[in-house]
């Protein structure tokens, strides 16, 4: 059995992927400066809708807030995964372009899109064509420090997101959240790191209880965006099959699917619940009786709130749970949790039919 503390553990990382989270709260401080110091050449009254344009990594960002703050933004908000924008983006939409590589092939083609619309458009991104070619056409660049994988930039690509929502109207005042959660996200890194041990090491007692199985997790309202952020991670840092499903709507459907799970896989999945204690009430309650319904079938589900006074901290305090826990997963499964070659593998197909390569 693999053991997670004392510096041998982490010689299977071979990017220093758990050890580069010991900068997270620099990254937070350092994109905050670099938002705020952008110039925005259009008024917040002149956004009627907003549109976040991003993949994988870069579009979590996207997810995270508009989650967390759902009920409390001033307008209408979308993520777009995609090679078209909606029909009704136009003039007056903002168009917030995410892509931490700046070579994302479907971020580029919206931001062309966006031009042609003569939308409000905004980058964030660490350089490539995105920070090139559209700071040319007048687009405002948030720039983000290069050189990192794109999953790993998240609170890179989530902060100057924030503080543009914040400055463009879009979201109530923002910056004392971002205060709280500079403070959550240290404590993290204090308190998940891998220099604590596995006794006293919420993140590495997790991995060790989701070896062998393939996690689903469950967000509701303010934890979807966590819940797909989770998936996310332990897809690529731990090379492991991972499902998200979100209440209310799963007590309408997939529930019943696990009436009918064949008996050799009970063992296999390990339920996962994100919770967080501002959810709506029946939203907790739902959550409570669907785990005890389901328990017979896959066993009991590990529960897991979000700690905080403000959303951001308490979406911050699980993501980094999630990110620590992913990265050792993969050390126990032997993993390098560094390389996706799957994804490359797909890039140089798809580079081979004349598209770029870059992607997140």
């Amino acid at each position: 059995m693999f053991g997670l503390d004392g510096p041998a553990a982490l010689a299977g990382d071979s990017m220093g992927l758990i050890r580069g989270l010991d900068d997270s709260p620099v990254a937070m401080d350092e994109a905050r400066a670099a938002a705020e110091a952008v110039e925005i050449f259009f008024p917040p009254e002149a956004i009627t809708d907003v549109v976040i344009c991003g993949m994988g990594g870069s579009a979590i960002a996207g997810d995270l807030l508009v989650s967390a703050y759902r009920d409390r933004l001033r307008r209408p908000v979308t993520v777009v995964r995609d090679y078209y924008l909606p029909g009704w983006v136009g003039e007056h939409t903002l168009v917030v372009l995410c892509s931490y590589s700046g070579g994302t092939e479907e971020t580029l083609t919206l931001a062309s899109q966006a031009l042609e619309r003569e939308s409000l458009c905004v980058a964030i991104s660490g350089g490539g064509k995105l920070a090139s070619h559209y700071a040319s056409e007048g687009v405002p660049v948030v720039p983000v420090k290069g050189g990192l994988q794109p999953r790993m930039a998240l609170l890179r690509m989530l902060v100057p997101l924030a503080v543009l929502f914040e400055r463009l109207g879009v979201s109530p005042p923002l910056a004392a959240d971002i205060d709280e959660a500079r403070g959550t996200v240290a404590a993290a890194v204090a308190t998940l790191g891998p220099d604590i041990p596995e006794p006293m090491n919420p993140a590495k007692q997790l991995a060790r209880a989701l070896t062998r199985s393939v996690p689903l997790i469950w967000g509701a309202e303010s934890t979807a965006g966590v819940a797909l952020r989770w998936k996310d991670q332990f897809n690529e840092n731990a090379n492991l099959p991972a499902f998200v499903s979100l209440l209310p709507e799963m007590d309408h459907n997939e529930i019943v699917g696990f009436a009918g799970m064949p008996a050799d896989l009970s063992g296999l999945v390990k339920l996962i619940a994100l919770r967080d204690e501002r959810q709506h009430r029946q939203v907790q309650r739902r959550f409570d009786f669907t785990q005890e319904l389901l328990e017979p079938q896959v066993g009991p589900a590990l529960s897991i709130t979000g700690e905080g006074a403000s959303p951001l901290a308490r979406m911050l305090d699980l993501v980094m749970l999630g990110d620590y826990a992913s990265l050792y997963l993969a050390l126990l499964r032997a993993v390098d949790p560094g390389p996706v070659e799957m994804i490359d593998r797909l890039k140089d197909r798809l580079a081979s039919t004349g598209y770029g390569r870059a992607q997140g």
